[in-house]
């Protein structure tokens, strides 16, 4: 019988995050997160938590590049400041 954790492991969400690749389906994501957890000895995840990992990883991502781009273009006078009230 295979076991499934309720919660991940701190350490197993950074290898998902790292694995996470746009140009890589979730399925494989989930399927190499599998294996990880199997070398750390840890329960292995279920593809509904590593999907919605996966999600809010790629939604940090691209807030955190609008917030960088946002922030190089205040920098360079191309915006004015008040676009900085906008960063979320």
């Amino acid at each position: 019988m295979c076991s499934s954790a309720p919660r991940l492991d701190d350490r197993l969400v950074k290898v998902v995050v790292r694995l996470d690749d746009l140009s890589v389906p979730i399925a494989e994501t989930y399927r190499r997160s599998r294996e990880d957890a199997a070398h750390l000895d840890i329960p292995r995840p279920s593809y509904e938590c590593v999907r919605r990992l996966i999600h809010d990883a790629r939604r940090e991502r691209k807030r955190r590049r609008a917030n960088r781009d946002t922030l190089i273009r205040v920098a360079l006078y191309l915006d004015p400041v008040d676009a900085l009230n906008r960063l979320e």
